[in-house]
């Protein structure tokens, strides 16, 4: 499932774009490599608390429309407990369209399909999610707050909805503080809600971002997150 860091909604917002031709091109291609010390998704780890490698290409156009994919390999620990094939890759494919409702304020539109090649059928891993995304740049502070659904959710034919906020606050042109909450809402499972606070510097396009990360499950550990990537 999807990384707090690096969610495919904000990944077009956050990669520096390179024109596909001249300067006059209204296409450009962006995109990111990286790797994080435990690859966390609304507050639970994807790669059984182990290093992750993870990379994504974006293609956007200047009215707003955007599309590609990203990617992190996984361990759920599904192979050795059940016998079969493991989950090894995540795959995230995704579209959307981005835009200015004034000088400050942006509206995200966003499908994204979660894939798992490899895994086990039975598993049902695949799904998806539409995703709405609203984000306000007061100078000061930035605040967003942003919504998904899915009708078929990660291992199950079941609905499953997800709303998350976030601040983040500049203190340095290179650093800024940043949080986030969110609360997932499962029609199989225990709802819970996700928390975390970090901080995130750049220099010479390069990030490296902080974090501590918790959720309100007993049996959920809290986790310090360390992560480096890169824009091109």
């Amino acid at each position: 499932m999807k990384r707090i860091l690096m969610s495919a909604a904000c990944a077009a917002s956050l990669m520096g774009g390179v024109a596909l031709a001249e300067d006059e091109s209204p296409w450009s291609v962006s995109g990111t490599v990286g790797v994080t010390s435990n690859y966390m998704f609304r507050g639970i780890s994807q790669s059984d608390g182990e290093p992750a490698l993870q990379a994504g290409v974006t293609v956007a156009h200047e009215s707003g429309f955007y599309a590609g994919f990203w990617g992190s390999n996984i361990d759920f620990n599904d192979g050795f407990f059940s016998g079969k094939e493991a989950a090894e890759l995540e795959l995230d494919l995704f579209v959307g369209y981005g835009f200015e409702l004034d000088e400050n304020t942006k509206l995200d539109l966003n499908f994204t399909y979660y894939a798992y090649p490899g895994s086990y059928d039975a598993y049902d891993y695949d799904f998806w999610e539409i995703i709405v995304g609203l984000s306000h740049d007061f100078g000061v502070a930035s605040v967003g707050i942003k919504g998904a659904y899915t009708p078929d959710t990660f291992g199950a034919d079941e609905e499953a909805f997800w709303l998350g906020g976030n601040l983040t606050v500049p203190v340095t042109d290179w650093l800024s503080i940043s949080g986030n909450v969110g609360e997932q809402w499962l029609e199989f499972g225990d709802d819970y809600t996700h928390y975390d606070i970090g901080l995130t510097a750049t220099y010479e396009g390069v990030t490296f971002d902080a974090r501590y990360v918790a959720t309100d499950l007993d049996y959920i550990d809290e986790e310090f997150v360390f992560s480096v990537g890169f824009g091109f």
